[in-house]
């Protein structure tokens, strides 16, 4: 049997030092991000209402770090706690890794927040606000919080290193999903944009000369963008496919 008045007692707290942590963190942020109703949200951090088990674990999700929920889990709700501490095993790693950071590639402002972090160059909270506003500045915060980003003594804020790459075809498709919304089309026509699309028919010896020209186009921009010459400030991105219609014809 749940112990409302100590569950309550120990979300207030939770959402308090929450609220207190960090910038940019209010009761309306933490209800956007938990998916939880203001004014439930309002209430609780005001020791007013018992949360619902529902609303308790999207808050805690939220306002505790792992080990302060599977605490709080295993305290109030144990069968999930419990559950949880076999998932971790024995303990919780605080590096990011791939898991942490393909969670916020499959979100919005997140993926592009982190693309563009995820540079030599890194980003700031300032480019963050003018990007994505302050719902960009909740993802930012998410991520800083989740280990995902680092953000530095000068304000520079990246990942834990100077690049990234992906190891699904499914995360990678992802991306290039989402990078379609990132295309700015204003920008075609000057050299800070490029599109393009082609079709063809042609034998299947020639199938493999496609491949090799597309790897010859990765190595030569890796060179490019890792070319001490050609370092800077301007984040990037390029996205390259091909494939059949009909795989059916790969078997001919």
């Amino acid at each position: 049997m749940v112990d409302e008045q100590q569950l309550l007692s120990d979300l207030v707290k939770a959402i308090s030092q929450w609220v207190d942590g960090g910038r940019g963190r209010s009761l309306s942020s933490l209800a956007r991000r938990s998916q939880v109703a203001y004014s439930t949200v309002r209430r609780i951090a005001q020791n007013e209402s018992t949360p619902h088990p529902y609303s308790a674990l999207a808050i805690s999700e939220i306002v505790m770090s792992v080990p302060e929920r599977l605490e709080f889990l295993q305290k109030h709700f144990p069968t999930i706690g419990n559950l949880m501490q076999e998932c971790y095993n024995n303990g919780i790693r605080p590096e990011p890794n791939e898991e942490v950071v393909y969670k916020f590639l499959i979100r919005e402002p997140h993926n592009r927040i982190f693309n563009v972090a995820a540079t030599k160059a890194g980003t700031t909270r300032e480019t963050v606000q003018r990007l994505a506003g302050q719902i960009g500045i909740e993802a930012l915060e998410e991520m800083l919080e989740a280990g995902a980003l680092i953000e530095h003594d000068n304000g520079t804020i990246k990942y834990t290193h100077d690049n990234w790459v992906l190891g699904s075809v499914q995360s990678t498709l992802n991306q290039v999903k989402l990078s379609v919304d990132h295309f700015d089309k204003s920008l075609v026509g000057t050299e800070a944009a490029s599109l393009m699309h082609s079709t063809g028919s042609i034998s299947p010896e020639a199938i493999p000369e496609v491949k090799k020209l597309i790897l010859k186009f990765i190595k030569d921009l890796h060179a490019l963008k890792n070319d001490t010459n050609s370092e800077g400030s301007i984040p990037f991105f390029c996205n390259l496919m091909y494939s059949l219609y009909d795989k059916e014809e790969w078997k001919h």
